[in-house]
C-alpha cells in the first residue's frame, strides 16, 4: 500500500481514537490537533456520503418523467441537511470540551460544550439521555467561570433528563446530584443541599454498596455541609464514616486522607475538644510535611490551623514560632507583599498583643494595613478593620488620641464604603463609643484633680 493510500484511508475515527490517546497521556497539544482534524475529516466524508444520496436522488427523479419537472430543478429544491449536525460531531465536540476543561480553557470548553449540545438537540431532541452529561459539564464550567445564574438551570434540566429515564447511568445520576448539592452548599443554601447530598449518596450506595470508597468523597461533603450549618453532632459521624473509607481506599498517609483530618480537626476545635483537635492537626501536619514538603501550601494551611488552635488557648510560646515558620513560607511563595501575608502578620499581632508586647503587635499591624492598603486600594472595607485592630492596640495602651484617629479614620472609609446602617459599621461605631466614654471619664478625672490642687 502506497503512502497516499495509507493516508486516504485514515477516517475521523482513527482521529479521534488517535487524539484520545494523546490525551489520556497529557499531550494536550497533540490530542487539540487531533480533534481539530477529527472534525475536517468528519466533513469531509460526511460531505461526500450526502454528495452520494442526492446523486442517487437525482437518478431517481430522472426516472420519474411523468411529473414534468427537470431533473436538476428537483434536485435544486430538496432539503440538504446540514453537515455540522451530524451526531459524530457531537462526540467530538465532546472530547474538544473535556481537552478544554483539564486546561481550565474555561471559555474554550463552554463554546465546545455548547455545539455538542447543539447537535445532540437537533439530532435526538431536547429531552433525549444523551443530552443530560453535556448539560451537566456545561454547569461545571459556569461555575467555574462564576456564570452563577447559569449553573443551577443546567445541572437542573440534566437531572431531570436522568430522573425521567429509569435505564440511565446511576452513578452518572449521583454526580449530577452531587454537583448541584455543592453548588447549593457553596452558595449558603443548605437546606437545598441538604436532601441532593443524601440522594447522591444512596444512589451510589445502591450501585456499588455502602463500603466501597467512592462513598467517601460523598460523606466528607455532607459533613462539610452540616460542618458550614453549625450542626457538629451530625458532621462528626459522618467525618469519621468518610475518614475510614478514605483511608481503606489510598491508605493512611495519603495527602487526600491529610485533607479530611483537617476538616475533621477544625470541627472538634470549633466544638471545644482541643485535645483532639491538636492530635489530629499533628497527624495531618506530618503526613502533608512528609508527603508534600514544608513549603507546601497544604502543609502552611495545617501550620496556621495548629497555630490558631494553640492562639486560642493562650499557648503563645507554641503559636509564636509556627506562625512565624508560616509567615516565612508564605512570603516565600507569594512575595512580601500578598494578602496572604498581611493575614498572618495580623494572626502574629495578635499573639504580641495579647502577651502586651504592644511594640511588636503595633509594627505587625502597621505592615499589614499597608499590604492591605496596596492591593486593595486605601478606601477598601478591609483597610478599616485594619486600623480598628491598630485603635484597639493604641486603646490598651492608654493612647486614646491615636486610637481615636484611627477609629475616626476607619469609620469614615467604613460608612462610605457599606453605608451607615451596616452591622461592620454599627460594631466600630460602638467601639469608638466606648472610646469617647473612656476618654470623657480621664477629662473628669484631670478636672477633679485641678480643683483638689
Amino acid at each position: 500500500m502506497s503512502m497516499e493510500q495509507a493516508t486516504d484511508s485514515v477516517t475521523w475515527k482513527n482521529y479521534l481514537e488517535a487524539g484520545n490517546r494523546a490525551f489520556e497521556l497529557g499531550r494536550y497539544e497533540d490530542a487539540e490537533k487531533l480533534y481539530q482534524k477529527a472534525l475536517i475529516e468528519a466533513r469531509k466524508e460526511f460531505a461526500e456520503g450526502t454528495l452520494h444520496d442526492l446523486a442517487d436522488s437525482q437518478m431517481l427523479i430522472a426516472d420519474d418523467s411523468e411529473s414534468g419537472e427537470h431533473p436538476s430543478q428537483k434536485l435544486s429544491d430538496s432539503t440538504i441537511v446540514d453537515l455540522s449536525e451530524h451526531p459524530s460531531f457531537g462526540e467530538i465536540y465532546v472530547k474538544l470540551g473535556d481537552l478544554y476543561w483539564v486546561q481550565a480553557a474555561y471559555r474554550k470548553a463552554e463554546e465546545a460544550y455548547k455545539l455538542a449540545l447543539s447537535v445532540k438537540e437537533t439530532c435526538f431532541g431536547v429531552n433525549d439521555l444523551q443530552l443530560a452529561p453535556v448539560l451537566d459539564k456545561l454547569g461545571k464550567v459556569f461555575r467555574s467561570q462564576g456564570k452563577f445564574s447559569e449553573v443551577e438551570p443546567y445541572f437542573r434540566r440534566a437531572l431531570t433528563i436522568y430522573e425521567a429515564h429509569e435505564d440511565c447511568d446511576k452513578l452518572a445520576l449521583g454526580t449530577t446530584l452531587e454537583n448541584l448539592a455543592d453548588f447549593y452548599r457553596a452558595h449558603g443554601k443548605f437546606d437545598q443541599a441538604e436532601p441532593l447530598f443524601r440522594k447522591s449518596i444512596s444512589v451510589r450506595e445502591l450501585v456499588v454498596g455502602p463500603d466501597d470508597p467512592s462513598i467517601g468523597p460523598l460523606l466528607q461533603n455532607l459533613a462539610l455541609l452540616h460542618h458550614a450549618d453549625g450542626d457538629h453532632a451530625k458532621a462528626e459521624p459522618l467525618y469519621v464514616r468518610a475518614l475510614k473509607l478514605c483511608e481503606e481506599e489510598w491508605g493512611a498517609d495519603h495527602p487526600s486522607v491529610a485533607t479530611l483530618l483537617n476538616y475533621q480537626a477544625e470541627l472538634y476545635r470549633m466544638m471545644g475538644d482541643f485535645a483532639k483537635a491538636e492530635k489530629i492537626h499533628w497527624r495531618a501536619l506530618k503526613i502533608r510535611q512528609t508527603v508534600l514538603g514544608l513549603e507546601h501550601p497544604s502543609t502552611a494551611q495545617t501550620l496556621g490551623n495548629l497555630a490558631l488552635l494553640f492562639h486560642i488557648q493562650c499557648r503563645y510560646d507554641q503559636a509564636e514560632p509556627l506562625y512565624k515558620t508560616l509567615l516565612e513560607i508564605r512570603t516565600k511563595d507569594w512575595g512580601p507583599k500578598h494578602m496572604h501575608v498581611a493575614e498572618v502578620l495580623n494572626s502574629l499581632a495578635e499573639v504580641y498583643r495579647d502577651q502586651q508586647k504592644y511594640n511588636e503587635a503595633e509594627q505587625h499591624y502597621w505592615r499589614a494595613l499597608s499590604i492591605v492598603q496596596e492591593n486593595l486600594g486605601p478606601e477598601h472595607p478591609s483597610v478599616a478593620k485594619s486600623l480598628q485592630s491598630l485603635a484597639e492596640l493604641y486603646e490598651d495602651q492608654q493612647n486614646f488620641e491615636e486610637a481615636d484617629r484611627l477609629y475616626r479614620w476607619g469609620l469614615g472609609l467604613s460608612e462610605k464604603a457599606l453605608g451607615s446602617e451596616h452591622p461592620e459599621v454599627a460594631s466600630l461605631m460602638a467601639r469608638y463609643a466606648s472610646l469617647q466614654k473612656k476618654m470623657s471619664s480621664d477629662d473628669e478625672d484631670d478636672t477633679d484633680l485641678l480643683w483638689q490642687d
